[in-house]
């Protein structure tokens, strides 16, 4: 799923920060919602803010489990450690992770200078499986850029996989 800068001029003002109910005692002032905030803020207050949202999701236990092996953060760890047992790719289940999911890709649009007047994209990978998909598309759609630019048929592409692959495969053939 693919999640698009919000326009913040479009939103109504209560709609642009967070009020969060338990973590707020610790905040001096709302928390921008598609934002980075101006100054930093302690770990545990980082952590009950992200996690009381995350409770709106759905129960996790019924979905397929993965998880992240990167070095973080001690409160980043402890969030992923009561999470990582989430699906990411079903949004329905879990809405709130999409949401996170919009805001990341809006704070990475501004911290990287997208332009304000510009839409920004982007989405989540959980894995090899995704990142390969994301990567085979990329790949279908240069291929086909350059074929039309030489007046050449585009239906049929040389992309091979392994067997291993049978699941990406489909995607980024169909």
């Amino acid at each position: 799923m693919l999640a698009k800068k919000v326009r913040l001029h479009d939103l109504p003002d209560e709609e642009q920060v967070l009020t969060p109910t338990y973590g707020q005692r610790l905040l001096r002032k709302s928390l921008p919602r598609y934002d980075l905030p101006e100054g930093e803020m302690p770990p545990q207050t980082a952590y009950n803010v992200i996690r009381d949202e995350l409770m709106l999701d759905g129960n996790a236990r019924l979905n397929l489990a993965t998880f992240v092996t990167t070095w973080m953060e001690p409160a980043a760890r402890l969030l992923m450690a009561e999470t990582f047992d989430k699906n990411m790719i079903d949004k329905d289940e879990y809405p709130q992770t999409a949401e996170l999911e919009l805001r990341c890709v809006n704070m990475l649009a501004r911290l990287w200078n997208s332009p304000v007047h510009e839409e920004a994209v982007g989405c989540s990978t959980i894995g090899s499986s995704e990142a390969a998909m994301l990567g085979g598309m990329a790949l279908k759609w240069k291929w086909g850029q350059r074929r039309l630019c030489r007046a050449f048929l585009t239906t049929r592409s040389g992309l091979g996989f392994s067997r291993a692959a049978c699941e990406v495969d489909q995607h980024v053939r169909a």
